[in-house]
């Protein structure tokens, strides 16, 4: 008598339990995963735009802002960072854009006040606030109205998906890991 090479019935429903069982324990784990790393991604974004704006101020020797903005041309005036940001050359050091559009050529970021960089709203359902509406970094690197703190989270957000991103007076930028609250 031949015998056929195969699987039998029993087998093939035991392997296919054994992968449900292994799915069900891995894939809310590694969902929690993803979520973790979208939320660091996003930390890191805003960290180095900070880190920008503040090496921006140092290499021209003049003030640059980093700022929330809801339509990346303009400073929104509140501390919702979710809808992006925007640095700009703040060659007078008041605080606000005096200009207006890009800067095109060399010749621009040195004699007017321009959008130097732009980021737009920041994807993954995370939530970014500020304790302030935009830093100001002086020509030294110094952070004028530091330490400013802040607060990126993850919408539904679990265990440590939370990240605190501060801004020293001295314009160092640091991030810590926190526990939802």
């Amino acid at each position: 008598m031949k015998r056929n090479n195969g699987f039998t019935l029993i087998e093939l429903l035991v392997t296919m339990m054994v992968i449900v069982v292994l799915l069900a324990a891995g894939v809310p784990g590694f969902r929690e995963f993803v979520k973790n790393n979208r939320v660091s991604g996003q930390a890191a974004k805003l960290i180095i735009a900070l880190q920008v704006t503040r090496s921006e101020a140092v290499k021209r020797g003049s003030g640059t802002v980093i700022c929330a903005s809801t339509d990346q041309l303009t400073c929104s005036g509140n501390t919702d960072w979710t809808t992006g940001w925007i640095t700009f050359s703040d060659l007078d050091q008041d605080g606000a854009l005096d200009g207006t559009g890009t800067c095109t050529t060399d010749a621009d970021h040195l004699s007017k006040e321009c959008i130097l960089r732009v980021n737009t709203v920041l994807m993954g359902n995370v939530t970014l606030t500020g304790g302030a509406d935009h830093v100001f970094f002086r020509p030294g690197g110094q952070a004028d109205n530091g330490p400013v703190i802040f607060t990126l989270k993850a919408d539904d957000c679990a265990y440590r998906q939370q990240r605190r991103i501060s801004v020293s007076r001295q314009g160092h930028t640091f991030s810590t890991e926190q526990d939802c609250s």
